[in-house]
């Protein structure tokens, strides 16, 4: 066979093939096989509670299957003057909001005005949803004349819904987690201290929150 047409054969055959390649089949799905089903959008969600004694989130017997509200509980009998915490969901599930606006609740346990109990005071209570879905949270007594409290109860509330701008498809487990949470412990010095133990002592403490399992059904 000439030359010429030797060359003329190669590239048809290449163009055949590409043009298989890009085109000759119109189903990625292997001949017989079963298409995936399409995901189905969850409605509801459940919370299953973590299980041990420390620092952890707990399911309130208010929530729904559509609005999961959750407890943040500490250990009983350790005595603290506030916490805060931050809390990481996924898309699927967003932070909803208590009355006044916030995404947090104060359960009354700590007391945020100073003893003076003016009633046009702000509370020492803080919270808002960071980018990435990470809500951060601060809940703390201001007055160090305040007794520390027991973090063996609710201490504050916070509450999670399906978010319809990134349906979770059902059945999918939405993993929470917070990766960094402090609490003011119950000693941080008295006004008659001096100033280099007042610095001592004026530290948060870390503590580790356990998360339950949230899923979309």
């Amino acid at each position: 066979m000439p030359a010429r047409l030797s060359l003329a054969f190669l590239l048809a055959g290449l163009i055949l093939s590409a043009t298989a390649c890009a085109g000759g089949s119109t189903s990625s799905q292997p001949a017989g096989s079963t298409p995936a089903p399409t995901p189905v959008p969850a409605t509801t969600l459940a919370y299953t509670d973590p299980s041990g004694a420390g620092w952890r989130l707990l399911k309130d017997p208010s929530s729904t299957t559509t609005r999961v509200v959750l407890n943040l509980v500490g250990p009983a009998g350790q005595m603290t003057r506030g916490v805060g915490f931050n809390l990481k969901a996924p898309p699927g599930v967003k932070f909803d909001v208590f009355d006044g606006g916030l995404p947090v609740h104060d359960t009354g346990v700590y007391q945020l005005l100073s003893a003076v109990g003016d009633v046009n005071e702000p509370v020492a209570l803080v919270a808002g949803v960071k980018p990435g879905n990470l809500l951060s949270v601060g809940i703390y007594q201001k007055d160090r004349t305040h007794a520390a409290k027991d973090s063996g109860t609710t201490l504050c509330q916070i509450a999670l819904l399906l978010d319809p701008a990134a349906p979770a498809s059902k059945g999918t487990t939405l993993s929470l987690s917070v990766p960094k949470a402090k609490v003011i412990p119950e000693d941080i010095g008295a006004t008659t201290d001096e100033s280099w133990l007042l610095d001592r002592k004026m530290q948060m403490a870390g503590v580790t929150v356990a998360v339950g399992t949230l899923t979309a059904n």
